[in-house]
């Protein structure tokens, strides 16, 4: 039996942003599990977000809510809230800012606190002397925050790195719950093309994920009876950028199916089963949900991006990767539409991500 049952804790997130909020859930869900009390603390628009709603809406009636003002999140703060809600515990799931904050001023309260750094700086690739001057204090604080007791700093990474057995590490939690359905079913449900090798892009279309780029590779490969899947929200920068090459698109007759609006997680699951390759054109060096999944579904994904991007791609046993540029990303994805579809393989448990926090 976990130490932690019947407890009372405080779950801080300063952000509605989706892809945080899913590691929001899985901690309320892993809380909930050991029959303890789930406080979660976040700023009135977070509540009020539509994100709140997609992955938090059917367990907010078994939370305790705290709303928290948009200031800067501080080790104060926080300290202030786990003596106000009486929680022995206390869990920062996007706490990149938090743990530089936390490293210069310390904790002085008798809470564990467990802190979820998402941008490892180990894995930053910026050779901009101002970005790696910002990561060497990143760095520091870490390692000193480490070093107060009742404080565990976690780093997100994929299952190798977080299996090294450093305990410094936790792995991505990848969930994949679209195994079993039927892709021509998928096909028909969004309106996808039956007979065209589809491509797709998952999660919000920020720039970072370069969708312009990913249209243009498509629109490369008119001959080879190819498709595009965007599934998820278009950001309206991203959404004037690809307007041309719609046009472009339709005059080719190369099918391009947006669905433009938030999706819960298992919709985008469902898009990827239904689609033949992932694709990943991000300007991140971080672990990435889209091609986990792609492992998980045994679907053939294209990575392309830094080079600590590309190592998470060959961890997850991905070899279609390489720089992200325009020419490249257009060869590996011609190269994907020839070859057999990939073995599914087997992932960790996301109810794992929890342990690490709560045990």
């Amino acid at each position: 039996m976990s130490r932690m049952m019947g407890e009372r804790v405080l779950i801080v997130n300063q952000g509605p942003d989706g892809h945080r909020l899913v590691y929001v859930r899985l901690l309320v869900d892993g809380v909930l599990a050991r029959s303890g009390t789930p406080v979660l603390a976040m700023p009135r628009h977070g509540f009020d977000a539509p994100e709140f709603g997609l992955h938090l809406g059917d367990v907010a009636d078994r939370c305790v809510a705290e709303r928290i003002p948009d200031a800067l999140l501080t080790p104060a703060l926080v300290r202030r809230l786990a003596v106000r809600t009486r929680c022995d515990r206390v869990l920062v799931p996007d706490g990149d800012r938090f743990a530089i904050r936390l490293g210069v001023t310390g904790w002085r309260h008798g809470a564990e606190l467990r802190v979820l750094v998402v941008q490892d700086p180990r894995w930053s690739d910026d050779p901009r002397p101002a970005q790696r001057l910002k990561m060497a204090v990143k760095r520091w604080s870490i390692a000193r925050a480490r070093r107060f007791p009742r404080v565990r700093v976690l780093c997100l990474a994929d299952q190798r790195v977080a299996g090294s057995g450093s305990g410094e590490n936790v792995a991505d939690p990848v969930v994949f719950d679209a195994g079993q359905l039927d892709p021509s079913d998928l096909r028909q449900e969004f309106g996808l093309p039956p007979d065209r090798y589809l491509f797709v892009v998952v999660g919000a279309m920020s720039r970072r994920k370069n969708l312009p780029m990913v249209v243009r590779s498509v629109l490369s490969l008119a001959d080879s009876k190819v498709g595009l899947f965007v599934c998820g929200q278009i950001g309206g920068p991203v959404r004037d950028e690809i307007a041309p090459l719609l046009r472009r698109a339709d005059r080719m007759d190369v099918p391009i199916v947006l669905s433009d609006r938030l999706h819960s997680d298992h919709e985008l699951n469902r898009a990827i089963q239904a689609a033949d390759c992932v694709v990943v054109a991000y300007c991140t060096s971080t672990p990435n949900s889209s091609m986990a999944k792609a492992a998980l579904a045994g679907r053939r994904a294209v990575v392309v991006g830094s080079e600590h991007l590309r190592m998470w791609a060959r961890n997850a046993g991905i070899d279609l990767t390489g720089p992200l540029e325009q020419s490249t990303l257009e060869e590996l994805m011609r190269r994907a539409v020839s070859l057999p579809a990939p073995a599914p393989v087997p992932g960790a448990d996301p109810r794992d991500f929890a342990d690490s926090f709560l045990c």
